[in-house]
């Protein structure tokens, strides 16, 4: 259902524009409307600004912690997981600084082991590893 309202939506967009040259600067809608694939297909192919709720797909169910849980050192530019661990851009240091790696979407993504960041594993003694 939520899809057939997405695409009508986009539909309705597209002939408003080819109809009568109109093309909206904004649109404000309901949360079912704040999937990723119509986030992008408003900003990135329209140059749309929304205005909606995004879904929130930051809950685990795996035993690992929550997107919420982990706090950002500006400073030394990581995350650290409730269990102490960091997560680093890098998993190692080089001697040449290198620019962030940055994914095909212009991510930067902070990475460790699925068994620092468990819920379950042991808290991190500061000066051991």
């Amino acid at each position: 259902m939520r899809q057939a309202e997405v695409t009508a939506a986009k539909r309705m967009i597209e002939r408003s524009h080819d109809d009568h040259n109109l093309w909206p600067e904004r649109l404000i809608a309901d949360a079912g409307y704040g999937s990723a694939e119509m986030l992008a297909w408003l900003v990135h192919e329209h140059g749309i600004e929304p205005h909606m709720p995004v879904f929130d797909k930051s809950e685990r169910r795996d035993g690992t912690f929550e997107r919420a849980d982990f706090e950002y050192d500006r400073e030394r530019d990581l995350y650290v997981c409730p269990g102490g661990r960091e997560l680093r851009q890098r998993q190692r240091n080089f001697t040449n600084e290198r620019p962030p790696p940055v994914d095909d979407i212009g991510m930067v993504r902070y990475r460790a082991r699925k068994a620092d960041c468990k819920r379950h594993a042991a808290p991190l003694v500061r000066g051991m590893r």
